[in-house]
């Protein structure tokens, strides 16, 4: 497949790029994109210092040096120049060249300044510059197009209309971006409870999407960035893990999660045998995602597999006139005073089949209040606790309100 192929070619040529440079001036180069995250880097000559070890180790830079760093104004330098670090940021000097073509901003180029940066070095490094945003410009255009063909692909092979998803299996084989033999998962990747002053996700959304469409070829990812949320699917090879998808969604939530600056949750489908199943995977990954979201004590990455009967809850509507009987006699007490209360006593009580200590101990509230909880929820909700059935209903009642959003998870 030539999934990531001419990214990672391009990748390729940076890496010699910026060698070479290092090379003769006998220094550490680093090239960065334009929010300041690694590209690039070569090998150190002894000049290192702990942010560059730092970046290199792939821990990022520290938000307030970024911060303090793009308020120097870089992004409108038209050329190499020398910035003095204060002491207190624990770096050296550096010299910054900006990597621009056809007029973009795609990215910095580093030096570590340690006073023996000549007139010279700084005229090669401006054309060292120039020349990685050729390619940096060409990777953009070409990662682009993908994505763009990716996003298209994505679209259809979940699609509820069956022709649509067979062309689209038939068109991303013969494109070379899946197997014919290969079996997919989907995942939903969602942000959460972002702050009202936030711009949105979109633009982290489609940032992850281009880095996982170009991670490589084992598993081959293709990715549809959406307004609110990323779906990610994952090509298996017929004898490769059927956990495969995990750790590649799990990636993705900390990427995303550090670009929005809020909780993500993801929810990943069963593996389907065929490219043609990737619409009931994508399915299962939104209840999956849903679930992660308002089930309480679930990870912020929920696999379909691993929600049992959780699973057939979340398929079922809340609205349904034949699920009133479970919902209505706790929608009733959800609005008293300390509904949130009661509610969360009767879950937890429940999860824990009626233990009475283990519940008390997980709510940190003394045996006693909680027998008075017990009591005040059997009067409002006219179930009895002591009663399978009763007690059937006020848990179906329960996991189904927090599946249709009623109670939030973590009350």
């Amino acid at each position: 497949m030539s999934t990531g192929a001419g990214s990672l070619l391009r990748s390729e040529e940076l890496q010699e790029l910026v060698d070479v440079l290092a090379e003769r001036l006998q220094r550490s180069v680093a090239l960065d994109d334009p929010a300041l995250s690694l590209v690039v880097a070569s090998r150190h000559f002894g000049d290192e210092d702990p942010v560059r070890v730092q970046s290199v180790l792939g821990r990022g830079v520290d938000p307030e040096l970024r911060a303090w760093v793009l308020s120097l104004g870089i992004a409108e330098y038209d050329g190499p120049r020398r910035i003095a670090t204060p002491a207190e940021i624990g770096a050296k000097d550096r010299v910054c060249a900006p990597v621009r073509c056809a007029g973009l901003l795609l990215g910095y180029l580093w030096l570590i300044d340690d006073g023996r940066v000549t007139d010279d070095d700084l005229r090669e490094t401006a054309l060292v510059a120039d020349q990685a945003g050729m390619i940096l410009y060409r990777r953009d255009l070409f990662m682009q197009r993908r994505q763009a063909r990716c996003n298209a692909l994505v679209r259809d092979l979940i699609s509820a209309d069956e022709p649509t998803r067979v062309a689209a299996q038939l068109e991303a084989v013969d494109e070379e971006l899946l197997t014919p033999t290969a079996a997919v998962s989907v995942s939903v990747v969602r942000p959460v409870d972002l702050p009202e002053e936030h711009g949105g996700s979109a633009s982290a959304l489609a940032q992850a999407a281009q880095h996982a469409t170009s991670m490589g070829t084992d598993p081959a990812i293709l990715c549809l960035p959406r307004p609110h949320d990323l779906v990610v699917l994952v090509a298996h090879t017929r004898d490769g893990s059927a956990d495969a998808a995990r750790p590649v969604v799990r990636s993705l939530v900390g990427t995303v999660a550090e670009r929005v600056g809020a909780g993500v949750l993801a929810g990943v489908g069963a593996r389907q045998a065929e490219v043609v199943g990737a619409h009931r995977s994508y399915q299962q990954a939104l209840i999956a995602v849903r679930a992660a979201r308002f089930l309480p004590g679930l990870d912020d990455v929920v696999t379909w597999d691993s929600l049992g009967v959780y699973g057939l809850l979340a398929k079922l509507d809340p609205q349904d006139p034949a699920l009133g009987p479970h919902v209505a006699p706790l929608a009733g007490m959800a609005a008293t005073r300390h509904g949130e209360a009661l509610l969360a006593t009767a879950e937890a009580f429940l999860d824990l089949a009626g233990n009475v200590q283990r519940t008390a101990q997980e709510l940190h509230i003394h045996r006693a209040t909680l027998y008075q909880r017990l009591a005040r929820i059997e009067e409002l909700t006219g179930l009895d606790f002591d009663d399978g059935r009763d007690r059937l209903t006020l848990h179906l009642g329960l996991k189904l309100m927090r599946l249709a959003g009623s109670a939030p998870r973590g009350t």
